[in-house]
């Protein structure tokens, strides 16, 4: 079996192992959130939303529940979703079967990471199409909003949420190490999340450009004017993220080769 075959054949195993687990549920409940809640926030405070004459809706529609999501939500869901793909195998004390097997290592570690990365990316996909969904729902129900009026402007929107997820990599690369290294879900959770409140709290400041945990943040409110620019798709904080991101997943690809699973 050629290299190819094996990432293929790792990838096809893991997804089908992802069918029977509460974790496809949560990538769609964290897509889906936000764009619920301003659905019934749409439909209850109607009256003080009119927009003003001319005025394009969907531009603040979209771009507010951008910034809540990716800010704090959506780093929140991902810690969640990457410890429990490590947590099935913990948990079924799988791990030590699956390197007895006559397949490399890198292929189960990085098979295990691009699922990961794709169901990120997958939330990302669904989170856009939930918010048109919503909107032109919401268009319907209230004409006086001028949904339907009006076509939402794509790019910024599309802008926004790609480097936010350029800019979340980085998270996923140490969170995917440190869920392989501790067995129990709670460890690898707790230091997630409280690393995701700090990134919050310090994202302001400047050293927070050597913090990835604060690079989602950044992303969409750039410390400096320049990278404020919406034409943007790669500020400074998405290339050091992809640096957090590779140099991450190699360290705990090395780290889990030479793991003694017991």
């Amino acid at each position: 079996m050629n290299t190819i075959n094996y990432f293929t054949k790792s990838i096809q195993n893991e997804i089908i192992k992802l069918k029977s687990t509460f974790t496809l549920w949560l990538v769609f409940i964290s897509a889906v959130f936000i764009p619920v809640i301003y659905f019934f926030y749409y439909l209850l405070k109607s009256e003080t939303l009119i927009p003003a004459e001319g005025v394009n809706p969907w531009g603040k529609f979209m771009t507010q529940q951008i910034s809540v999501s990716a800010s704090l939500l959506i780093p929140m869901f991902i810690i969640l979703i990457t410890s429990l793909i490590i947590q099935i195998e913990h948990k079924s004390s799988s791990l030590k079967y699956l390197f007895s097997l006559p397949v490399p290592k890198w292929s189960i570690y990085f098979g295990k990471l691009t699922v990961s990365v794709g169901l990120i990316l997958f939330i990302y996909i669904l989170f856009f199409f939930a918010m048109l969904a919503v909107g032109s729902i919401v268009g319907l129900i209230h004409n006086e909003l001028n949904f339907l009026d009006y076509f939402p402007n794509y790019q910024k929107p599309l802008k926004l949420l790609f480097r936010s997820f350029i800019a979340i990599l980085g998270i996923v690369g140490i969170q995917f190490w440190i869920s392989f290294i501790f067995k129990n879900f709670i460890t690898p959770l707790g230091i997630g999340i409280v690393l995701v409140i700090t990134g919050l709290i310090v994202y302001k400041t400047g050293e927070s450009l050597y913090f990835p945990y604060s690079y989602s943040s950044l992303s969409l409110v750039p410390l400096s004017t320049e990278e404020s620019n919406i034409s943007l798709w790669f500020p400074k904080v998405a290339f050091l993220s992809l640096c957090y991101f590779i140099t991450f997943s190699i360290l705990g690809f090395l780290s889990i080769s030479k793991m003694n699973v017991k």
